[in-house]
This record gives structure tokens, C-alpha cells and sequence, in this order.
């Protein structure tokens, strides 16, 4: 056989061994859902309020609906209606009309502003990673699961508090320590990353705790150093977590407005201090609900293209990529 030919075979050989791979992982997720649908509906079935309902489940959820209907749901109805709908001097009292979006996208500076949101938000979604990370590795490191658990309540504290007393504590120590950092793009970024970390830790050590160890073992037994490990097997096992904190931070991070009040010191105009304007200081209460709609629009976009990768990264487990295993084997 050529030597052509036998790097032909091994593709194939490796193509049949992923897509192997790949139906055996799918095997024991679809085992694992209906285990884990057993075990709910176990204790379910001991519950008062189960039996009460006669097995059936709606009417356990149907107050959940309601509220979600209540205040998500007909709030968001609203806010796309009034972004495409506007007076008309007609017999009609309103007609449909995309003119507040086509002015939107005509309008340069609130463009512009959007573009700075979203690469505002980004710079502090890495920060928020850059400094997270680390801390989220210890904690998982720890063998005393107790004091990891403590750990864990320490960092998640702050979501606890009020995030109008956090933005205002950072204000008075920057009104302290450098008055004149306060409305400058350096105080948004580390009023976002001050305010966003713990959501950022929270999914990364939770993916790092539930990590295979025993794949760490097997390619130190290789001959692996800890630093080739760390970033072939650890960071990758670890990158579901590492996307879903991102995504964490930047959506809140992006629709974010009392950091950007509060540390812009009206000095930095951010797409959400646009909105506020429109909707509470400005009569056009329509292109306002335009705006909140395309920014609406790029927030959902960014969570798809965070599911693609989490997926991706899921499906192909440690390896994350289709030849993982072979650089793994390399290092």
C-alpha cells in the first residue's frame, strides 16, 4: 500500500471513529435526560401538590406562565408594536410602517454608539475571564469541598446586593482615589468588569468541577507537562463554561445603564443611555422601541452563536475540535 493510499485509510479510520464517538456520547445523553426525567418525576409523585393535581403537570406550571406571560412576554409584544407602528393623518388612526428602523440605520452616530456597546461589553467579557478563570480553577482545585462550597457563596455575594449601592461605592472610591478617570472609557470597562465577575466565575467553575479528571491523569501518564495538560485537556474540557460565562457578561454588560451613568458621568453616551433618552426624556417613544428592538435583535443573535460553540464544544468533548486527539498526542 502507498503511502498516499495509507493516509487515506487513517482519514477514514478517524472519520469512522468520531462519528462513532460522537453517536456513543448522544447514546448516553439520551440515557442520562430520561434517567434524570425518572428521578423528577419520582419525587414529584411524593409531593402533595403533584397528587393534588392528579399526576398532571400544567397546573403545577401554570403560574409560572402567567407571570412570564405577564411581564415578559406582553412587554416585549408592546415594545416591537410601538417600533413598528406610527400615527397616521389617514381615515386610519396607525399604520405599519419600517421608517423608525430605516432611520435608524440611516443615523450614524447611534450606529456608531451600538458599536461601542457591543466592544465595550466584549473588552469586559475577557477582563471578567482573564480574572476569573483563575479564581474558578483554585476553587475546583480544592479538596475540601466545604471550603470550596464557602468559596463559592463568597464570590456570588455580590449578586446578592443592589446594584445601584455597587455602582456607587465604585463611584466614591474612583471620587477618592482618581476623580479624573470617572468619564473615561477605562471607568465603564471596570465598572462592567466589577459588576459582571461572579457571573462569569459561577459557569466556569461549575464546568471545571464537573470535569473528567481522569483524562488530566491519562495524558500526564503520557508524558505530558502540566502546562501542555492545562491548556490541551483542561482549558478545552473547560471551554463550555469559558463561552456561556462570555455570553453571561456581554449581554448584561451591553444592556448595562446604570454603570454607564453612573462611571461615563454623562460624559459617554452608550446605546442604553440612548434608549433612556428616547423613552423618558424624548417625545419619540417608537424609535426608541426601534433601537430596543435591533439591540434586542444583536443580543439574541450573540446567544445563538454562544449555543453553536457551547455545542460544538459539548459534541466533541475534551477534544473540542476533530483533531484534538491528535495534538493531544503530539504535545
Amino acid at each position: 500500500m502507498s503511502k498516499k493510499e495509507k493516509q487515506i485509510s487513517n482519514t477514514f479510520d478517524q472519520e469512522q471513529l468520531d462519528t462513532a464517538i460522537d453517536n456513543q456520547i448522544a447514546r448516553e445523553n439520551k440515557v442520562k435526560v430520561r434517567q434524570k426525567i425518572k428521578e423528577i418525576n419520582k419525587v414529584l409523585g411524593k409531593t402533595k401538590l403533584f397528587n393534588f393535581t392528579k399526576g398532571k403537570v400544567w397546573p403545577i406550571l401554570l403560574p409560572f406562565f402567567i407571570v412570564m406571560t405577564l411581564l415578559v412576554i406582553i412587554p416585549i409584544i408592546s415594545i416591537v408594536v410601538y417600533s413598528i407602528v406610527q400615527p397616521s393623518g389617514d381615515l386610519k388612526m396607525f399604520e405599519i410602517s419600517l421608517e423608525k428602523f430605516i432611520r435608524l440605520f440611516k443615523n450614524g452616530n447611534i450606529m456608531m454608539s451600538m458599536g461601542l456597546t457591543i466592544a465595550y461589553a466584549f473588552i469586559a467579557s475577557v477582563m471578567c475571564i482573564l480574572l476569573g478563570y483563575p479564581i474558578a480553577l483554585i476553587m475546583s482545585e480544592m479538596k475540601s469541598k466545604i471550603l470550596a462550597k464557602n468559596m463559592w457563596l463568597l464570590v456570588t455575594m455580590p449578586m446578592w446586593i443592589s446594584m445601584l449601592l455597587k455602582v456607587l461605592g465604585l463611584r466614591s472610591l474612583f471620587l477618592i482615589m482618581a476623580p479624573s478617570a470617572l468619564g473615561t472609557q477605562i471607568a465603564i470597562i471596570i465598572g462592567m468588569t466589577y459588576m459582571f465577575i461572579p457571573f462569569a466565575i459561577t459557569p466556569i467553575y461549575d464546568s471545571l468541577d464537573s470535569r473528567r479528571r481522569d483524562i488530566e491523569e491519562a495524558a500526564m501518564d503520557l508524558g505530558c507537562s502540566k502546562y501542555k495538560t492545562f491548556w490541551g485537556v483542561t482549558l478545552r474540557s473547560s471551554m463550555p463554561g469559558v463561552i456561556t460565562a462570555i455570553t453571561l457578561v456581554l449581554l448584561q454588560a451591553a444592556t448595562s445603564l446604570i454603570v454607564v451613568q453612573y462611571m461615563g458621568n454623562g460624559k459617554i453616551n452608550l446605546i442604553t443611555s440612548i434608549i433612556e433618552s428616547y423613552f423618558f426624556k424624548g417625545s419619540d417613544f417608537g424609535f426608541g422601541a426601534a433601537i430596543s428592538v435591533v439591540l434586542a435583535a444583536m443580543v439574541f443573535l450573540l446567544m445563538m452563536v454562544s449555543k453553536f460553540f457551547t455545542n460544538k464544544f459539548e459534541k466533541k468533548g475534551a477534544k473540542a475540535w476533530k483533531d484534538s486527539s491528535d495534538q493531544l498526542t503530539l504535545l
